[in-house]
């Protein structure tokens, strides 16, 4: 999603209430001790097959690191954690594409330029070596100048033919993850996130997906460091859920991770639903062409819909600065309250993460 201007995002957002400490649906017995993170103990990734995509590319050339760092970042830290990663990602940038798809010209391959130079050397003893594909529009290998394929592009295309013919995996990944993205996908951002579309379409095609986004800092920057920490937050989860049998196609699970300036983590972690209210809007100036104008929106401005929810992930993340976990169907109809059981454990989980 565009990253500006939402340091005033946050100070609107900040005259609601803020949510209690995530909990789940269930009502434990009074005496009983509320679970910690001990209670959820990470399991060991050694050979757990994860496909990455993403809606930034997978170029990891910008200093701003806009185009894909944040795919490097996740890679990397899966990797270390024993995980076999492969990565088929747009091959220019493609955010805000949700979940389009192209319908003229055929698929190309290339690879990046150069990984970025933190990351050179990840992967290197990965089954299948952290390969890395982009994506394009044209008729043979990728030229620096191809247009780019989308991100549920190729996503689909790793799931119906990357991987099995490319790779040589048998049988679709364990897990997709996308991101991280370089900027918050909440509230009325998550149905234009390319990063979301990745995920729902992963889950949509049977296959457990979780949306990794990390958010901006005061100066409206997304920075490595926070990029690094949402990586390492994001593979510590997975390998939580991953202990706890919580792999499921049925949702998305959202993560959106605040600035963290010295790289570190993030503890204070709730379980949230998706905001219901908006959080930026579009204006068109001009009078034969229009150009769109990014705004804020502010409490009862116009075009703009109020949160109504407390426990929304936008006034986690934006007001409180905490990460927000959140599931997400495809349907996106979630919010009827028809949880199951999984989903119950999934927020018990995260409770015990913010309750260290």
């Amino acid at each position: 999603m565009p990253t500006r201007p939402l340091r005033r995002a946050a100070a609107a957002l900040a005259l609601l209430p803020l949510a209690a400490t995530a909990c789940a649906d269930t009502d434990p017995p009074a005496d009983a001790p509320a679970p910690t993170a001990a209670d959820f103990p990470p399991a060991s990734l050694e050979g757990l097959r994860v496909l990455i995509g993403n809606d930034d590319s997978m170029r990891g050339e910008e200093a701003d690191g806009t185009d894909g760092l944040g795919l490097y970042a996740l890679r990397a830290a899966l990797c270390e954690s024993g995980a076999d990663v492969v990565v088929f990602a747009p091959w220019a940038q493609q955010s805000s594409m949700s979940a389009a798809l192209s319908h003229e010209g055929a698929f190309g391959l290339g690879a990046p330029p150069d990984p970025p130079r933190e990351y050179a050397d990840a992967c290197s003893d990965a089954p299948s070596g952290g390969a890395v594909h982009g994506v394009c529009v044209a008729e043979g290998p990728c030229r620096p100048d191809s247009p780019s394929a989308t991100p549920v592009d190729a996503l689909s295309f790793a799931l119906a033919h990357g991987l099995p013919e490319v790779v040589g995996w048998d049988g679709p990944p364990d897990l997709v993850v996308s991101g991280v993205n370089s900027g918050p996908n909440v509230a009325s951002q998550i149905p234009h996130s390319g990063t979301v579309g990745v995920a729902s379409t992963a889950v949509a095609a049977g296959v457990p997906a979780i949306a990794l986004s990390a958010s901006v800092d005061e100066d409206l920057v997304v920075t490595p460091e926070t990029l690094a920490a949402t990586a390492a937050f994001g593979t510590d989860l997975i390998a939580r859920m991953h202990g706890a049998d919580l792999f499921d196609p049925g949702y998305v699970v959202n993560v959106n991770h605040p600035a963290s300036p010295d790289g570190s983590p993030g503890t204070d972690v709730r379980w949230t639903r998706a905001g219901t209210g908006s959080v930026l809007a579009v204006d068109y100036e001009g009078e034969d062409a229009f150009t769109p104008v990014m705004r804020l929106c502010e409490p009862d401005a116009p075009g703009c819909a109020a949160e109504t929810r407390e426990d929304a992930d936008a006034v986690a993340l934006l007001a409180g600065g905490a990460v927000s976990v959140s599931a997400l169907t495809v349907d996106r109809a979630y919010a009827s309250g028809e949880e199951g059981s999984r989903v119950e454990d999934l927020a018990a989980l995260v409770a015990a993460l913010g309750a260290d």
